[in-house]
């Protein structure tokens, strides 16, 4: 399937890869042979209360003899969007793929959540993918094809039908924009399959401790944080990486439309059913 085997004249732009499953990605596309964008809001220390920043995740890959640039752009604005958009074809020509990484979590329930933070997690996690992949649809079908990956989580699934045994605090909001996401992947995938581009969702299998992830878990749970039982959760997003890197390099025809986890991805595109290498706790 991977008809695309050759990366090294291609660019991505991998959203919200200051930190995290974004900055693991940028990473392993680069480590691969592509140009990285790497976008998101914090490009210098000091401007968030979260570690990681653009300016390390792009060190680190010219360190390692990776191709990387950094874009500030608040994935909130939609002018920051399409000037990131615009600047990345200005100054490579073409745009191969994108990875929509970029997403917040709100702490609290419909009812008590801050409705400024509700309609702020759909324009980052819904809204900002929409039109980065509505940019990217036009560009790649001129160019020939290309590939759009959203990055969802398991949270899409929801906590089934009751009775229930515990309330359920602050994953409303954020999986209802990640199902949301996906459905939206699966029906741009639709529109695009006969233009060589392919549209697909990634998500991790286990959760990957790092990032906000981390920063979340702190504060929804200060004081049981330090006690958090760790085991099994990933020490990086490297699968994720992969998983990516090897859609890219799929038939963007065949391969699409497609809502799996890092490990079923891999499996369906290059076999793999070894996945000791990802360090776990």
């Amino acid at each position: 399937m991977a008809t695309n085997p050759d990366l090294n004249a291609k660019v991505a732009i991998v959203t919200g890869a200051s930190r995290g499953i974004g900055a693991d990605v940028a990473r392993v596309l680069a480590r691969e042979g592509m140009t990285v964008v790497c976008a998101a809001r914090t490009e210098n220390e000091g401007e968030s209360r979260i570690p990681g920043t653009l300016t390390d995740t792009v060190a680190s890959i010219v360190e390692s003899g990776g191709k990387a640039v950094a874009r500030r752009a608040d994935m909130s604005k939609e002018d920051d969007v399409q000037a990131l958009w615009d600047w990345s074809v200005a100054e490579f020509g073409h745009v191969d793929a994108v990875i929509n990484n970029a997403g917040i979590s709100p702490n609290g329930t419909i009812e008590k959540m801050n409705w400024r933070h509700f309609h702020l997690a759909f324009q980052i996690n819904v809204a900002t993918p929409a039109l980065l992949s509505r940019l990217a649809a036009t560009h790649m079908r001129e160019i020939g094809g290309g590939s759009i990956i959203n990055v969802s989580s398991g949270a899409s699934r929801g906590p089934g039908p009751g009775p229930y045994t515990e309330v359920n605090q602050n994953r409303t909001i954020y999986g209802l924009t990640k199902i949301a996401l996906e459905r939206m992947t699966q029906g741009m995938a639709a529109e695009l399959w006969a233009d060589n581009i392919g549209v697909n969702v990634i998500m991790p299998s286990k959760q990957i401790w790092v990032g906000g992830t981390i920063y979340v878990q702190q504060q929804r749970n200060p004081e049981g944080f330090d006690s958090l039982d760790l085991t099994g959760k990933r020490k990086d997003g490297t699968i994720m990486g992969d998983a990516a890197a090897a859609i890219i390099r799929a038939d963007h025809a065949v391969y699409t439309g497609q809502v799996k986890n890092d490990e079923d991805t891999l499996k369906a595109i290059l076999g793999t059913t070894d996945f000791s290498k990802y360090a776990t706790y």
